[in-house]
């Protein structure tokens, strides 16, 4: 929670965007306190996401065609897979492709390299991502990080709001 936050501080500190007039189309889903807004204007593509009751912001992707539920987070390095729902999206990693150390809030575990097809979210789509798949066992919910969202044009995160511009 503590690198979240501090994240959050560098990211309001660190960019200022002016947003553009957005027409709002709201999504939710059963059980969850989930928000998007998705604008699309000529030249650019924008979701905002609404933090959940924890602070988090979740989101369901589309992966290689698969739907995935997922945590963007800004203090992740990369995209990371649970090792279930990889298996789901058809990644298969072998013991000996867990080569990458991760450091997760339970400590230290390993992590297979892999190349994402495309992770789309609303209109945002971006193609051939480095992610990683975590060890059996070691991840909860998947990871948004910042090997797509570092692709974007921008980002911004104001309070519970996380606005991603493609």
């Amino acid at each position: 929670m503590l690198r979240l936050a501090l994240s959050i501080a560098f990211v309001i500190a660190v960019i200022a965007i002016v947003s553009p007039k957005l027409e709002t189309l709201a999504l939710s889903s059963p059980g969850r306190d989930e928000q998007i807004s998705a604008v699309q204007s000529s030249n650019y593509k924008s979701l905002t996401l609404e933090a959940d009751r924890n602070g988090h912001f979740r989101v369901e992707a589309v992966i290689n065609g698969r739907r995935v539920p997922m945590l963007a987070d800004t203090g992740a390095t990369s995209v990371v897979l649970n090792a279930e729902d990889a298996r789901k999206i058809g990644l298969r990693p072998h013991d000996e492709d867990f080569t990458v150390r991760m450091n997760t809030a339970n400590g230290v575990s390993r992590a297979a390299p892999v190349v994402l097809k495309d992770i789309r979210i609303g209109s945002i789509r971006v193609k051939n991502i480095q992610a990683l798949v975590a060890e059996p066992g070691v991840l909860d919910i998947n990871l948004l990080g910042m090997t797509f969202i570092g692709a974007l044009n921008r980002f911004d995160m104001k309070g519970d709001t996380l606005t991603l511009v493609q």
